[in-house]
């Protein structure tokens, strides 16, 4: 009986131990729940076998974290797609902090965006945000996005080819062309079909090829979507739009100034670009950088200048890349989300930041280009100026061509953008360099016609 009591005492004790150690296992369980980091998944990041990408990334999260320890940020090397992005967002799948471009405005309109303005009420930095670059994801006063970084379209030119076509200024200096007159000319007189060299290299390919070619629209007088009555109409088979298409033609046919392959994609134009075998570009400043770093041009032989102004004037198409917040994440993940992009782009022209990446350049001997336009005004961006002075051979800017063209510019068509560009206008531009007895206006209002009923008319607004 004593052995028998005494072995009872025993099991009970050893049960009180294990259900103490299960409670203590528990609450120490719960007390790292308490401290969980709050994650935040991000799209477009690198792969991971693009080592030095994935270097500066956790570099920049190790940055992060110093301030805000108790936020992990994680990625996925997944690209912003129009073809699946409603998908995503309607299977739960999408990362909480999204990074997609200006043309994609509409995600507003569906409800895919967090509305930021009262994130951003409370911001140290809020009066000095850019708010010009921000109009694609305005809705009546409301922020949906920051910018990551904004461009301006503008005319890249070789300096070297111009010097030695004669197209120069009293001083000798490559002159750019200020009217499509003067860009027809000009194109004619640097092309040398017996060197391989083309005067324009226009982008022959999918929506790349429909983004290249808006400008014309708009500096021949046209648009593209216009509200009538209450709905949004396609109006892109006017004179105006098609005396564009026209125009295009023309460089093909009557002045044979274009690229030997008529359906070359940006990638290659810029190759040939840099190996002096094409004289212009569509571009923004930020090519400077790739053509150095990749293709081993010289920067001192490229040029930046305002796109040529056509029978309604001077324009310059503005866009860029911007971030969005999932508005299926948790409050709690959103907001930190909104400290996460935040301070990315606060980086961006960080005094601080600014001197590193001009030594770093340096030491690679790679070139680099500033934001522009900047993603803030005022104080910001004069301190993030005055930082880049000393490094202007390694970061590369043209301010009195952007802040210039600035005062020309227009934001992307706002509804189903990329739908026009790879569906509507590349199979017209293809039409008209490929084939000489097709007809401008004949495409353009059969392309009106389509983009109206597969794609303006599901517009709500």
């Amino acid at each position: 009986m004593k052995k028998t009591k005494l072995i009872i005492v025993l099991l009970a004790v050893a049960a009180l131990a294990i259900v103490g150690g299960l409670l203590s296992t528990q609450g120490k369980k719960q007390e790292a729940t308490g401290s969980k980091k709050i994650v935040v998944t991000m799209n477009k990041g690198p792969a991971e076998t693009d080592v030095v990408e994935v270097q500066r990334l956790r570099e920049d999260i190790a940055r992060f974290n110093k301030i805000y320890p108790e936020i992990e940020i994680r990625w996925t090397d997944r690209p912003y797609s129009p073809d699946n992005f409603s998908t995503s967002m309607a299977g739960g799948t999408a990362e909480d902090v999204i990074n997609l471009w200006a043309t994609e405005g509409y995600v507003i309109d569906r409800g895919y965006a967090v509305d930021l303005t009262d994130f951003i009420k409370d911001w140290e930095y809020k009066d000095q945000l850019n708010t010009e670059i921000l109009a694609p994801f305005i809705r009546d006063g409301r922020i949906y996005a920051l910018p990551i970084m904004a461009y301006v379209q503008t005319l890249a030119y070789n300096k070297k080819l111009f010097t030695q076509a004669g197209i120069v200024d009293a001083n000798g200096e490559a002159k750019p062309p200020a009217t499509w007159e003067e860009f027809a000319s000009s194109a004619q007189k640097l092309t040398n079909r017996r060197k391989g060299v083309s005067g324009f290299g226009m982008m022959g390919q999918g929506a790349e090829c429909g983004w290249g070619f808006i400008n014309w629209v708009w500096q021949a007088g046209g648009e593209f979507e216009k509200k009538v009555d209450g709905k949004w109409k396609a109006v892109f088979d006017s004179p105006e739009a098609i005396s564009a298409l026209q125009f295009i033609k023309d460089l093909r046919w009557k002045h044979d100034c274009l690229q030997a392959n008529l359906l070359a994609t940006r990638e290659q134009l810029t190759q040939l670009f840099a190996a002096n075998q094409i004289g212009m570009l569509i571009e923004n400043q930020g090519v400077v950088s790739g053509l150095a770093n990749k293709y081993g041009a010289d920067k001192d032989d490229l040029g930046i200048a305002l796109l040529p102004a056509g029978a309604g004037g001077r324009v310059n198409q503005m866009g860029g890349d911007f971030f969005i917040i999932n508005p299926k994440s948790s409050r709690e993940v959103q907001e930190a989300a909104f400290k996460w992009i935040s301070w990315r782009i606060l980086g961006s022209v960080d005094p601080k930041r600014i001197v590193e990446k001009g030594q770093d350049l340096r030491k690679q001997g790679r070139i680099g280009t500033l934001p522009a336009p900047p993603p803030f005004i005022g104080k910001l961006s004069e301190e993030y100026k005055k930082a880049a002075e000393p490094y202007g051979d390694v970061l590369v800017d043209f301010p009195d061509v952007w802040l210039e063209a600035i005062k020309y510019v227009r934001p992307e068509p706002p509804f189903f953008c990329q739908q026009l560009y790879s569906e509507i206008l590349a199979p017209a531009i293809q039409a008209v360099v490929t084939k000489k007895n097709s007809a401008p206006a004949k495409l353009m209002q059969a392309g009106a016609k389509t983009f109206q009923t597969r794609f303006l008319d599901q517009v709500k607004d």
